[in-house]
């Protein structure tokens, strides 16, 4: 009976040192395949350009230069559109699977912010504008453009509304002063932008001569003060006459340069004058006297007499009327043959619009072959 007694109990203890030995095997593999798995997690990494989390209104957003790095099996969730203003959820996905088959994953999650931060553009054509009593004129046309960076040109409306712009003055052309005219625009968004010109009105001049009756087909009347060196544009008013004054020039006359009231008769771009030199935009207003620009050594706008140029608004030439580039080149586009000039002399009064400042170039400068108002675009004058 002993004996039978004492092999039960090696029998158990057998028994339990074999159960023993079974579950320590088992939570060291759990272990081992636990560390496994975490070490596959912590493997996963995700580097995102945060820079981009904040997207300006129409630029692109490249979801490829979003995510700069990554471990792992990638998937994205969400999209980011950059025309449409407001927060955007953006999801990225890492997988990979450990030693022992099993998927670890993580999930990283963003919020993407598209804000329009850019107002729109207003461009005018002049910072101020001088005009008569009277005298036609629209704020509206003093506008080169409104627009915005994204969307483009905004449309003109009576108020400034989202995608429009509009300008508010008391602008009165009947009465003399200065007045205030603002652009406002708004974009699509609401971004706003103003901009603002003067308007100057005064009274209208008494004119030195009586009105010319206008003539269909010809908008303008010339008047060349000689003494002065001064012409004088004038427009038609609303009776036919040509009594508006438009554009005054300062000029350049000479000792052979006549009296009286002629009619244009042919034009030239460019055209060998006295001299063995050249003149630009020229326009012939009887016999050898003609409109032209400061003479030139050759047919090569950049190769201009400049100590002529300095001349301007003093009695200079043979006998022609010497312009600026700008000048002839206006009355070369807008004053077509057959316009009619007339010369006189008035040692007192230059015209209703006064004598414009000479302009000179100052002669070491690299840029005097050019007259600085040529609107040739290799005009250096002009960079």
């Amino acid at each position: 009976m002993a004996r039978l007694k004492k092999q039960a109990i090696w029998t158990i203890s057998a028994a339990a040192l074999i159960a023993a030995a079974g579950g320590g095997w088992f939570a060291y593999d759990h272990t081992k395949k636990s560390k496994a798995f975490q070490e596959t997690m912590d493997s996963l990494v995700l580097e995102v350009n945060e820079d981009l989390l904040n997207v300006e209104y129409g630029s692109d957003f490249d979801q490829e230069k979003f995510i700069v790095s990554n471990t792992g099996t990638l998937e994205t969730e969400g999209s980011v559109d950059p025309m449409t203003i407001g927060d955007s959820e953006l999801k990225v996905r890492l997988s990979e699977e450990d030693p022992y088959g099993r998927t670890a994953e993580k999930e990283f999650s963003y919020t993407v912010h598209v804000e329009d931060t850019k107002a729109p553009e207003i461009h005018l054509k002049e910072e101020s504008v001088s005009l008569y009593t009277d005298d036609p004129f629209d704020p509206y046309e003093n506008v080169e453009s409104v627009k915005d960076p994204v969307d483009g040109d905004l449309k003109k409306a009576e108020t400034a509304d989202k995608g429009s712009w509009t300008i508010t003055t008391d602008f009165d052309s009947s009465a003399a002063g200065e007045y205030t005219a603002t652009v406002t625009a708004m974009d699509v968004n609401g971004n706003q932008a103003e901009a603002s010109f003067t308007v100057t009105v005064e009274e209208r001049p008494l004119l030195d001569f009586d009105p010319v009756p206008g003539v269909a087909g010809y908008p303008y009347y010339i008047r060349i003060n000689r003494a002065l060196n001064v012409v004088n544009v004038y427009a038609m008013d609303e009776d036919g006459y040509y009594s508006v004054p438009y554009k005054a020039m300062v000029c350049s006359t000479g000792d052979a340069t006549p009296l009286g009231t002629y009619n244009t008769t042919a034009q030239y771009r460019w055209l060998s004058l006295f001299g063995g030199v050249y003149g630009q935009y020229a326009t012939r207003i009887v016999g050898h006297i003609l409109f032209h620009s400061v003479p030139y050594f050759s047919e090569n706008p950049a190769d201009l007499e400049y100590e002529e140029y300095n001349k301007l608004g003093t009695a200079a030439s043979m006998g022609c009327i010497r312009l600026c580039v700008r000048d002839v080149l206006w009355i070369y586009e807008n004053c077509p043959v057959g316009t009619t000039v007339e010369l006189y002399d008035d040692f007192d009064y230059p015209g209703p619009m006064g004598k414009p400042e000479p302009l000179t170039i100052d002669i070491n400068d690299e840029r005097r072959g050019w007259d600085p108002t040529d609107p040739d675009p290799n005009n250096p004058w002009n960079s």
